[in-house]
């Protein structure tokens, strides 16, 4: 399905200039027809700048359209039961159907695709054997018992990597490793033995960091823990602002010991909260569970970006798997080989009824023999 150069030309006569965009409440003298849009490509996009690319103070929020377009998508992947991506590859019907049921059942089978196609780098679900199961190259599992329930991470390795590489002066310092130290032998921490995946309590902001969640609201996050800061404070920001600022002041703080660079990019993120609000009013999909305390927008911005690109790629996906289920129902509806197929039933007549002569000449005198 796609969007004609006309009905492009058609929306953009009613949403000129910023002004009479749909962000103003200027009535136009025609309806958008966004069902058209459901699908539209990168460069009817381009074409819409107004419609498509909504800045907001430049978060570049997800028009509402490109949102049910992208969820639409996701739940189109989740009737093929999520197959054809990349981490469910070496997986068989019978496992692929488990998959599907355990990350139905927990409320994660989108937060999993975001991961399998590198939206995001990780995610996190309830335990289960099928999990252990996912075995590519390109993804790794961490199993956690964190006493209290038990989870596994799923880990797309090349956003992981992406994600280590961008914030290294973060996983540096935090995992105290020398300034040297390689991506891969980052990675290698995160996944290993001793990760700190594992301690949940005193390892948040690497959590949220690998997840993919906003840099600057995982560093709060972790000082709100460290801090003892209740989480009820938060409805009052000028309060938590103050509880938050006197813990920079301790010598042992969370990120007391890094370099001054970190610890002023920390205490202005930190300065910076006025409002805290949830990840859902920024727009973002519901797979992105975070508390906002600060909009930090180039993140934002990136993690719409991303969900952009990704939209064609979850179609030719959906395109291919109903392609492969067209062809087993025609396959199955018709008789590959018709000739085999009544050579077939007449060996079974035989068998049933015993093998004579005579009754194999009566059936190679059938007419209906030189029919095929």
């Amino acid at each position: 399905m796609g969007i004609s150069f006309r009905n492009i030309q058609n929306v953009v006569a009613y949403v000129r200039k910023p002004s009479e965009s749909i962000l103003s409440t200027k009535k136009l003298t025609t309806p958008i027809n966004t069902e058209s849009l459901r699908y539209a490509g990168a460069k009817a996009q381009e074409q819409m700048p107004y419609v498509f690319k909504i800045h907001n103070n430049g978060l570049k929020r997800l028009y509402p359209q490109e949102t049910s377009s992208f969820n639409c998508a996701m739940s189109d992947l989740e009737k093929f039961r999520l197959k054809g991506l990349d981490s469910t590859a070496n997986l068989n019907e019978q496992e692929l159907e488990q998959l599907y049921s355990h990350l139905r059942q927990n409320f994660d089978t989108k937060s999993f695709t975001l991961v399998s196609l590198g939206v995001r780098p990780a995610m996190a679900t309830i335990h289960s054997p099928i999990i252990s199961k996912i075995k590519s190259p390109n993804f790794d599992t961490v199993v956690c018992d964190y006493k209290d329930v038990i989870m596994d991470f799923v880990i797309n390795k090349k956003a992981a990597l992406e994600n280590i590489h961008k914030n290294k002066d973060f996983y540096t310092q935090r995992l105290n490793l020398v300034k040297t130290a390689s991506d891969e032998d980052i990675y290698k921490i995160l996944i290993g033995e001793n990760s700190p995946l594992k301690t949940r309590n005193n390892n948040d902001d690497i959590i949220g960091m690998i997840m993919g969640f906003p840099r600057k609201n995982n560093l709060i996050f972790q000082i709100e823990r460290s801090a003892g800061v209740h989480y009820t404070l938060r409805s009052n920001p000028k309060k938590y602002k103050e509880a938050l600022l006197k813990e920079l002041q301790s010598s042992d703080y969370a990120y007391a010991k890094f370099d001054d660079n970190l610890k002023n990019e920390v205490e202005k993120a930190v300065n910076s909260i006025s409002s805290i609000k949830s990840a859902k009013e920024l727009g973002l999909p519901d797979q992105y569970v975070f508390i906002n305390f600060v909009d930090d927008i180039p993140e934002i911005a990136r993690i719409n970006k991303k969900i952009r690109k990704t939209l064609p790629k979850l179609k030719k996906i959906n395109e291919e798997n109903q392609k492969a289920k067209d062809k087993e129902f025609y396959d199955n509806l018709f008789i590959s080989d018709p000739q085999k197929e009544l050579q077939d039933f007449i060996k079974a007549l035989q068998q049933e009824l015993g093998d004579s002569k005579s009754m194999t000449n009566a059936l190679s005198d059938n007419p209906f023999n030189n029919v095929f």
